[in-house]
């Protein structure tokens, strides 16, 4: 499965490195800071006693050098000769150092398997030049992060003199000017936004507000369909109109179906359903009870089954992994949602018959495809006589009011926040049904 890869470029001083950290922490994304690997060469540039500028000599240091990066709770830690860098990177001398020998095509290219091996493994943001335009030309979001030279150069001087370096914000702007010259005349790749990125200015932005407007640009821009993908989609709901219409009228028949609150799924626009989870028919109940397309998450293994295989596929079915973390029905689930679907997670995972669901565990999958989605969470109570289901037992899909972005906590993502949604959700499951925990509350798993 491929991973996501956001590329930001950006001239020096538009806070790229700053806001792409915080990007990253807020999505659950792993940060890979491409300027500082170049201002790493510059380093080790700097300390042999090369000109930058001296493109031979650069060249032929350049089988000697090591780099050796490490990842940290999703961030990356650079090792020169096995020693980590630090702020040493971050100088302005460095900075032109970093400048001359980026321009240094064989620099470029010793770099760039690395830049895109690390990226082949997880889901990531990088902030450079290039990295839209030569690095990743095939990114599914691209940002080019600029403001104006005065307002980089303020930022800039606030920073340097917060550390103690003593400089004038007239020579950190005439820096600043010089180094956007270099970048933009260089031979190789030289500074440009790709022709698909969107611009962003963040002349009159601060710091939060750079960061939330570069995570709506991200989940405007992830999950655009291509017109495969809305082609599938557009069969996929024939096929559940003709589950909801042939098939449906014989599931709310035999289980005696009452529907409360059906009002409450919204008319357009993507969510999220959770449910309780009996047995594999909750699908058929649901799906019989709502008539707008959904899908379902499903394990695997129901899909090899011939029969079954076709009706649930007829439900809206997405084949599920339940032995680990199945990325690809995740990244599915966010996409669908985030282009107006719904999609229906049952957060118990395994099948209940019989048992109380406030007496059972549950996982935080549906609060994570909300968060990363931005949609709502609509909870659904299935609740029949021994919670099993029985030929004409009446069974009640109790559906309650959305849960929004705000109602359920979200506030920068991440599993602890995942964790509380989803306790929310459940919770509110079974406060539609009325139904009240009887067994001891299982011990906090603070690693769950």
């Amino acid at each position: 499965m491929s991973h996501l890869k956001i590329a930001v470029d950006g001239p020096g001083g538009a806070g790229k490195s700053s806001v792409c950290k915080e990007v990253a922490r807020r999505l659950n994304l792993l940060y890979i800071d491409t300027g500082a690997l170049y201002r790493t060469v510059g380093l080790y540039v700097k300390r042999a006693g090369i000109d930058p500028a001296d493109r031979d000599a650069v060249v032929a240091s350049l089988p000697a050098l090591s780099i050796g990066v490490r990842a940290e709770q999703g961030r990356q830690i650079i090792l020169l000769d096995g020693n980590e860098v630090g702020d040493e990177i971050r100088t302005q001398e460095i900075s032109m150092y970093a400048s001359r020998v980026s321009a240094i095509p064989e620099v470029r290219a010793k770099l760039l398997d690395y830049q895109r091996g690390f990226a082949n493994e997880f889901d990531v943001i990088l902030d450079g030049r290039d990295i839209g335009t030569v690095i990743f030309p095939d990114a599914e979001v691209k940002i080019f992060l600029t403001a104006s030279p005065e307002a980089r150069a303020h930022r800039r001087y606030l920073e340097l003199t917060a550390k103690g370096v003593e400089v004038t914000e007239e020579s950190v702007l005439a820096e600043m000017n010089e180094r956007d010259r270099a970048d933009s005349t260089r031979e190789s790749a030289p500074l440009a936004a790709a022709p698909d990125a969107v611009t962003l200015d963040t002349s009159d932005l601060d710091f939060d507000g750079s960061v939330s407007a570069v995570i709506s640009i991200i989940k405007s821009k992830r999950y655009v369909l291509t017109p495969e993908k809305k082609k599938k989609i557009k069969k996929e709901r024939r096929s559940y109109r003709f589950f909801y219409f042939t098939l449906g009228w014989i599931v709310r028949f035999l289980h005696r179906i009452k529907v409360t609150g059906r009002e409450n799924i919204p008319l357009t626009g993507g969510g999220v359903l959770c449910a309780n989870h009996i047995a594999i028919l909750d699908i058929f109940s649901i799906g019989a009870s709502v008539p707008r397309s959904i899908n379902f998450l499903a394990k695997r293994e129901l899909f090899k089954v011939p029969i079954l295989s076709f009706l649930i596929r007829s439900a809206g079915a997405i084949p599920l992994e339940r032995k680990k973390t199945d990325l690809g029905a995740i990244r599915r689930s966010v996409e669908l949602t985030a282009n107006g679907n719904l999609v229906a997670i049952f957060p118990q995972g395994h099948r209940q018959p019989g048992m109380n669901p406030a007496d059972t565990e549950y996982k935080s999958g549906a609060a994570l495809v909300a968060y990363r989605s931005g949609v709502p969470v609509i909870p659904i109570c299935i609740k029949m006589k021994g919670q099993k289901y029985r030929i004409f037992r009446r069974t009640e899909i109790i559906i309650g009011k959305p849960l929004s972005q705000e109602e359920l906590g979200f506030v920068n993502g991440g599993s602890a926040e995942y964790r509380e949604a989803a306790a929310k959700i459940f919770g509110e499951i079974c406060r539609l049904g009325n139904f009240e925990r009887t067994l001891p509350a299982p011990e906090k798993d603070e690693n769950a």
